[in-house]
């Protein structure tokens, strides 16, 4: 496959091609290592599947349980209060609601989580942003973002925490204290997708008894399983009810809320799989700090993100990381504040992280820029 063609195939705003388009698409023959899409890799267990499996055929076949059963399944989870949760169909789901009922200015940081930048620009809302910067292993600090709204004028704030793709985070004093300067703001919106992999407190039941914090957070990157479209916002109730009314009726679907029926039963499982993910980043930033000109950022999350040398083309980079090694990698440059120098790289097992770390010592040792 041609650097041409797989450029084509990466040529996605703001995203990645999915998995499948990866697989389906390249020449490379072997298995596809997917340093793309951050999941958690030590969850479900085999006892989870096999439950799914035994149930799959009624599961399929009759509609799902309602919203309230959903809220219920998750506050048993997290100890929240049912009516503060607003259950959704992927975390996107809740921010496309959150940007279409906002009248704005907007601010978030950036880089960020594409959706949070192109929504304003789709709804014709506007968009302000603060930026990350290198220099400070992009970590924000409350001064500066309260200075930037009150410049701005913005009526919402975004903040992702652990921020996607950078991994920076703010610690639960930080985001009381920032909640608590911006109290007159329609709404602070903090995107915790990634929280579960860090050890960072949630700011979830504060956003609870707040009148306008509202949490995101993801369940398909924690339950290992993108595929099933889970996530879900936390926030006062009346809020929180405003939001769920605003959503389709049947949001959630059936192989999605059974897995939400039966998670409670592998509380013990879930703790530890992210225990085991937190092993695996240390292990992979360890590595990745091994590969001379490459500079490795510290991170909350379950990905790890890296600058190459200025004289290496990130595009050309990734295209020949799949193409000859079939390493699948997420190149930055279609996020705004960022560029094709920047990777994210999810985070996986030590075996994989041993083939990404020879094929990226190799491919930085040639000198020979001009063949990526």
């Amino acid at each position: 496959m041609s650097n041409e063609a797989i450029g084509q195939l990466f040529n996605v705003r703001s995203h990645n091609p999915s998995y499948f388009s990866v697989k389906d698409n390249t020449s490379f023959r072997g298995e596809i290592l997917d340093f793309c899409i951050p999941v958690n890799l030590h969850f479900p267990p085999p006892a989870m599947i096999e439950m799914i499996h035994g149930r799959l055929e009624e599961i399929l076949r009759y509609y799902p349980d309602y919203s309230n059963v959903h809220a219920e399944h998750i506050g048993e989870m997290t100890a929240l209060d049912p009516k503060t949760i607003v259950p959704c169909n992927g975390s996107t789901e809740i921010i496309t609601r959150v940007c279409q009922e906002t009248a704005g200015p907007i601010l978030t940081s950036i880089p960020t989580f594409s959706r949070w930048t192109d929504l304003p620009e789709e709804l014709r809302v506007p968009l302000y942003t603060i930026k990350r910067e290198r220099c400070k292993h992009f970590q924000l600090c409350i001064e500066e973002i309260v200075t930037r709204v009150r410049e701005v004028g913005a009526r919402t704030l975004v903040v992702s925490n652990p921020n996607n793709p950078t991994g920076a985070s703010l610690s639960i004093k930080e985001v009381i204290v920032l909640a608590s300067q911006l109290e007159d703001l329609d709404c602070v919106v903090i995107d915790e997708s990634f929280i579960d992999f860090s050890d960072i407190e949630s700011a979830a039941q504060l956003a609870a008894n707040s009148h306008n914090l509202v949490v995101v957070k993801s369940m398909g990157k924690s339950l290992g399983w993108h595929g099933v479209r889970l996530g879900f916002a936390v926030t006062n109730p009346k809020r929180a009810a405003k939001l769920q009314a605003s959503l389709p009726f049947w949001n959630i679907n059936g192989l999605a809320a059974y897995i939400l029926k039966i998670i409670t039963s592998f509380k013990k499982e879930f703790r530890e799989s992210f225990e085991r993910v937190a092993v695996d980043r240390i292990y992979m930033t360890k590595r990745l700090r091994t590969v001379a000109g490459l500079t490795v950022f510290p991170s909350a999350a379950n990905f790890i993100f890296v600058e190459l040398p200025e004289d290496i083309p990130g595009r050309g980079l990734r295209n020949r990381l799949l193409s000859r090694y079939g390493l699948m990698v997420r190149e930055c440059s279609n996020k705004i504040g960022c560029s094709e120098q920047y990777f994210r790289l999810a985070v996986q097992r030590k075996e994989a992280v041993d083939v990404l770390v020879s094929a990226l010592s190799a491919e930085l040792s040639y000198g020979d820029v001009s063949r990526l």
